[in-house]
């Protein structure tokens, strides 16, 4: 649940990257090249997500997580930007969260009622039913991370494909 930042620094525009993610963003979903799509975001930037995604629910809450890319200039005459590549945690991912923290909970007090009713020597294995949710949270954890390092690579990849020199900080 850790917030992960990334910055780089830019030789180029905060305009020109701007427009490019804006371009992408907007293109139809089967004539997207680096799979992305996203809205402007309220912190400013934009929220960029997977064009598709396994991990969605029904109803459509979004997507599990999201990057927000902030792009902004660094000096006045407009030759450096600093981007901002920052996790931001969809609905998707707190409902899931916060079902297995429940879960744990749960678990934990059914088996401490079962301890102390049927005694220690009977029911100490009904202990190993919180380890579940654990896994379930390292799962959705592991989903978000696999799908954040994978947006910020797409990034990378545009920068790269379309000439702006970066430097990771």
């Amino acid at each position: 649940m850790k917030e992960k930042t990334v910055e780089y620094k830019i030789k180029d525009g905060a305009n020109r990257l701007n427009e490019i993610i804006r371009t992408e963003i907007k293109r139809k979903t089967f004539s997207k090249r680096n799979n992305i799509s996203g809205e402007y975001s309220d912190d400013g930037g934009f929220d960029i997500s997977n064009t598709f995604s396994m991990l969605y629910t029904e109803p459509n809450l979004g997507p599990l997580v999201k990057l927000n890319l902030k792009s902004v200039n660094s000096n006045s005459d407009g030759t450096e930007s600093k981007l901002i590549l920052k996790r931001k945690n969809g609905m998707t991912y707190n409902i899931h969260f916060w079902f297995a923290i429940f879960f744990i909970a749960l678990t934990i007090v059914i088996a401490i009622y079962q301890t102390f009713s049927n005694g220690i020597n009977e029911s100490l294995m009904i202990f190993v039913l919180p380890i579940f949710g654990l896994i379930y949270i390292l799962l959705i954890e592991l989903f978000a991370n696999s799908t954040i390092s994978n947006l910020i690579r797409r990034i990378e990849k545009i920068m790269t494909t379309e000439k702006i020199e970066f430097k990771k900080l």
